[in-house]
């Protein structure tokens, strides 16, 4: 069996898979560790030190509780923040263990992402955009970069810090990768404990293009030109923000089943990747996704609704940003509503500034639990949904 639970991180996202391997160990992963403390209903939520580390205990008992691969999707805040705090700490509690035992971690930091900085510059990449975000503020018009941009570039010190602790937990290197994680054509999948584990984002060709904007940036002459350059690889709207398009996507096969693990990717260059790779169309049919940016339209076109048929749907999100966007649910519930599919959401609370009216029906809803019941009439089928019980730190998955 195997075991896929997304924790109540909020705006972010938390996840953990667990296995048994061939020969019967049990394995653990950590995906993400959710967004800084943040106030919840008059008090203050820290996602790894109240939901994650407790549903560790949950799970077992035993000190430090063993975990056989972290991984942090990308460096927003919202994902990277808890993993970061957490590593820290076991860095501090050297020589002695911690809470946790990382036995491998993947994690792309924001100077592997876009290489090193020009020659002749003394500050790294993430020094230099860290350096250009404060000055934006009084370069460019209206007045810096969007905050979503800005919070994104906040991130870059945390990255920094979890590639230090990682270092001195002798964490780094990706392994067995011994690089920066990225797809890659002819790459094939990796044995991890078990699991088959194929890596389809960041795409190489997209991280190349990347490096190149980034380059051309630091080498305009102005520093409002480098200002400008940069603003544009931080932009949100489309999701073209350079954390976003460099999250780790993979494919993890196990135990017979088959899981998409997104991070924020948008969806068209996941699908791209898979197109690269030339993985089976068979392969297509999977047991679980996770699904891209807590659900945002900006990640979720209808070409990657379609192009992917699951069991699970797995929705990490409180409402924060207006995630999960409506149109995206009732997207992938036009295309799949005849399927048996669950989709689950880590919050049931959820409502939405403006009202949204369904394409097949034109009910108006703006909250969640309207929305799905809205859907149930204009597409009924053996679909249904799961919300987080309310007593528990996850919605769990059983995929047997």
């Amino acid at each position: 069996m195997v075991i896929f639970e997304a924790l109540n991180a909020l705006y972010g996202d938390c996840l953990i898979l667990r296995y048994e391997d061939p020969k019967k160990a049990k394995r653990v992963w950590i995906i993400d560790g959710g967004p800084r403390n943040t106030a919840v209903g008059g008090k203050t939520v820290s996602v790894w030190k109240d939901v994650l580390l407790p549903r560790l205990q949950q799970i077992s008992s035993t000190k430090p509780f063993k975990v056989d691969l972290g991984m942090v999707s990308h460096i927003d805040d919202d994902h990277i923040n808890g993993i970061e705090r957490l590593t820290d700490e076991l860095v501090h509690a050297l020589p002695h263990p911690g809470d946790v035992a990382f036995r491998r971690f993947w994690f792309n930091s924001f100077d592997e992402i876009v290489g090193p900085a020009p020659a002749g510059q003394v500050e790294s990449s993430g020094a230099l955009a860290l350096k250009l975000s404060t000055a934006a503020a009084g370069l460019l018009p209206e007045g810096g970069f969007s905050p979503d941009g800005e919070a994104v570039i906040q991130s870059i010190p945390q990255g920094n810090k979890l590639a230090a602790s990682l270092r001195s937990l002798k964490l780094q290197g990706n392994d067995p990768l011994g690089g920066l994680i990225a797809a890659r054509a002819g790459q094939t999948g990796i044995d991890i404990d078990g699991a088959t584990v194929t890596v389809i984002g960041p795409l190489q060709t997209r991280l190349d293009a990347l490096r190149e904007k980034w380059r051309k940036a630091l080498e305009a002459t102005s520093e409002s030109a480098r200002v400008a350059a940069l603003q544009g690889l931080f932009a949100t709207e489309l999701d073209t923000s350079v954390p976003n398009l460099s999250s780790i996507v993979v494919l993890v096969e196990v135990s017979g089943k088959s899981l998409l693990l997104t991070g924020d990717a948008r969806g068209d260059d996941i699908v791209a990747g898979w197109e690269q790779l030339k993985l089976p169309d068979s392969a297509r049919k999977l047991d679980l996704i996770k699904m891209p940016h807590h659900g945002s339209f900006a990640n979720s076109s209808q070409e990657f609704l379609q192009f992917f048929e699951a069991e699970h749907y797995v929705f990490s999100a409180d409402g924060h940003y207006e995630n999960p966007d409506p149109p995206v649910v009732e997207g992938l519930i036009s295309i799949h509503s005849k399927r048996s599919v669950v989709l689950h959401f880590t919050n049931s609370n959820i409502t939405w500034k403006k009202l949204y009216k369904l394409a097949k029906g034109g009910a108006q809803v703006s909250t969640l639990t309207d929305l799905l019941v809205a859907l149930q009439a204009a597409y009924p089928g053996p679909w249904k949904w799961q919300f987080r019980p309310s007593n528990s730190l996850s919605v769990e998955i059983a995929i047997e």
